[in-house]
């Protein structure tokens, strides 16, 4: 039996919030029991607000918890020792002011670290001057940046026109590339669901494959900040998925011709 194109948009939705289902709890951590108590949420709403936000984070699904970027003490029982170490953002020596953001997220996301010191940000950053960094784009907590508002309110905040610096405009091709992305995205998620249901015929399965690895090197590319470059490598992978979604479409027509005769 053939699926409809809407069964498999509601397949992709079903399993895009089943994932959130599995968010763990870090059982034993003082910092998630204490920020998730209701009975604290009148006086300190920003705790309850904090977990909220973190609870539906792709961090929490990978069991990173406050300590692993704030530091402190996650099995200490009162709120002053739990927070022994905790500095403030500001703080030039806290893991998270803005210009040490880079090694400490690159702990982790150290792929996307090579490509990032290797931008004219990164180089601002290192220079002492305030520059992008990496919750610019990329809110801790948020579950997936949101590329519009990234372009609204970081790239024209400094490439947009008449700034001070003379700076590159740099926000349409930032658009572009960002919208192209999305629907690259949306294209590789519709192409593995269709083969996933029907089989991969010839060499598609590592076709596939390779136009995944080859989207996610350039979402790490991204991260140099050579968006002209970017663009026209996302093009080519852009058409290549095309003729894929074509020919499924047409597979898919095909068969829905057949079995209605």
């Amino acid at each position: 039996m053939i699926a409809s194109s809407r069964q498999l948009l509601l397949l992709m939705t079903f399993a895009f919030w089943a994932s959130l289902l599995t968010i763990p709890d870090a059982a034993g951590n003082e910092c998630i029991a204490c920020h998730r108590n209701p009975d604290f949420f009148a006086q300190y709403p920003k705790l309850n607000e904090y977990y909220q936000e973190w609870r539906d984070s792709p961090h929490a699904r990978a069991e990173v918890t406050c300590d692993n970027c704030h530091g402190g003490r996650p099995r200490a029982t009162s709120a002053s020792k739990a927070h022994s170490g905790v500095l403030s953002m500001s703080d030039t020596k806290s893991t998270l002011h803005f210009q040490r953001q880079p090694k400490t997220c690159g702990r982790c996301h150290s792929d996307v670290r090579e490509e990032f010191v290797q931008s004219k940000h990164y180089a601002a950053l290192s220079g002492q001057r305030a520059a992008p960094t990496c919750t610019t784009c990329h809110p801790a907590m948020s579950q997936r940046p949101d590329f519009r508002l990234i372009v609204l309110n970081a790239c024209r905040n400094c490439h947009g026109e008449g700034n001070s610096e003379d700076l590159p405009l740099v926000t349409a091709d930032a658009e572009s590339l960002f919208h192209q992305l999305n629907i690259v995205e949306g294209l590789l998620g519709w192409t593995r669901i269709h083969y996933e249901s029907r089989g991969w015929p010839g060499d598609s399965r590592s076709r596939v494959a390779d136009i995944e690895a080859r989207y996610q090197k350039t979402l790490n590319w991204v991260h140099q900040f050579h968006l002209q470059e970017t663009v026209a490598e996302t093009e080519v992978i852009l058409g290549e998925l095309r003729e894929f979604f074509e020919t499924a479409r047409r597979e898919f027509e095909s068969q829905a011709d057949a079995g209605g005769s």
